[in-house]
């Protein structure tokens, strides 16, 4: 170690102008690019199987290139192709730091596995530890995260809710799909009804199931089709980082999505030590604070954090650029619910001109990326601003060798 520089792709990673901790980085795998030498058993060409973990080893590299410490990272071979992810600890502002990719056995690392009972759940374990589960049993109104294990293995959300039955911690559900409720369980609700789920991958730094869920009415009809991905990070023992990309298409029919508060294309219901009613506090990247200056505002994140079982927690939502009507607006309350809802544009304005109504063409489809990111401290301690600018403007990777 640190003794030569070795044969491998090198890659270098930029900052930027921001300094970046536990930030994540993924390329396109080099070493798996029209070749059977990625290290897999399946052989593709690369020929990965969907889900299938390629093996390789990355070094950090020293001022003169050459290997300096081994880094955990994780390959995945996915239809579009094989990519490298990995995690960048820390970074400063304006620096740079190069990594070389090798055809070894990488470095044994506690990472994130997923355990699926067919037509029931899929457990994500964090070294060896439950994180949460996502229930797609065929009694559940629509399929939902339950529990959500922040640092320390403490619940910060809540299921069930004596107020509102279907806040079901961790959830995506939308109140006016061509007239019909797909947010509530009252009577005559329609409902998310799960075909299936598959592991897309597990390893050291990420753990990933893609679930392909109908909206359909209370007769059975299908409304349109939910490509939801959720894929967990090994962030350490203060953190914990998830992603949701849900894709509504219309497969079906065309899609009217109406203007409603009732909704949240990623909702959440925060354990009740949490609501702003016993500890909690609403911060948002404005600087609001509280329900009564957040809710039905725009802005990137959100942070709610406070203090269950006697710790000081946090859990944000971090709005993607790319999304629909980014910055999203916010229906946060101090009892707990907490969603992004581009919709209820009417309701947060209190002009029935304004509308949050959405069109999708038959054979269309609309795409949103949420991450959310549970965190030790307040949002000042949990640096919620800068993790946001992790993911929402990553640094800058770039194949300078090989």
């Amino acid at each position: 170690m640190g003794d030569k520089a070795s044969e491998g792709a090198v890659f270098e990673v930029a900052a930027g102008p921001h300094d970046r901790r536990g930030a994540i980085v993924t390329v396109a795998c080099p070493a798996c690019e029209g070749g059977d030498d990625c290290g897999c058993e399946c052989g593709c060409g690369c020929g990965c199987e969907t889900g299938a973990a390629c093996t390789h080893e990355l070094w950090e590299l020293d001022a003169e290139g050459k290997d300096a410490k081994p880094v955990a990272c994780q390959c995945i071979c996915e239809p579009g192709g094989c990519r490298v992810t990995w995690i960048v600890a820390d970074l400063a502002a304006g620096q740079a730091r190069r990594y070389r990719l090798g055809s070894g056995g990488g470095i044994a690392a506690a990472g994130v596995e997923v355990k699926y009972a067919e037509g029931e759940q899929a457990d994500f374990l964090l070294g060896g530890e439950l994180f949460t589960s996502y229930l797609v049993r065929p009694d559940v109104a629509r399929p939902y995260c339950w529990p959500v294990l922040g640092p320390g293995g403490i619940k910060v959300t809540n299921c069930p809710t004596r107020d509102h039955p279907h806040h079901k911690s961790m959830y995506v559900a939308q109140g006016d799909v061509n007239g019909w409720d797909n947010w509530s369980e009252m009577e005559g609700h329609a409902k998310t009804v799960n075909e299936s789920v598959a592991v897309v991958t597990q390893g050291p730094i990420v753990g990933a199931i893609e679930a392909t869920n109908d909206w359909v009415t209370p007769g059975g009809e299908k409304l349109l089709r939910e490509i939801t991905r959720v894929a967990v990070y090994h962030a350490g023992p203060d953190a914990r980082l998830m992603d949701w990309t849900t894709t509504w298409r219309a497969d079906y029919q065309g899609i009217h999505l109406g203007d409603t508060k009732e909704a949240g294309t990623l909702s959440v219901r925060v354990a009740e030590s949490l609501e702003e009613t016993y500890t909690g506090h609403i911060v948002n990247a404005h600087g609001a604070k509280g329900e009564e200056e957040c809710w039905g505002k725009r802005s990137p994140w959100v942070d709610y954090w406070g203090t269950a079982e006697g710790e000081v927690l946090g859990l944000a939502i971090f709005d993607h650029p790319n999304n629909l009507r980014h910055p999203t607006y916010w229906h946060v309350r101090g009892y707990g619910l907490f969603t992004a809802n581009e919709w209820g544009l009417h309701d947060y304005t209190g002009d029935w001109s304004k509308r949050g109504d959405f069109d999708l063409p038959r054979g269309s489809e609309l795409v949103f990326n949420f991450r959310v990111y549970i965190h030790r401290g307040d949002t000042d301690e949990g640096e919620v601003a800068a993790r946001y600018l992790d993911y929402a403007f990553p640094p800058k990777v770039k194949l300078v060798e090989g």
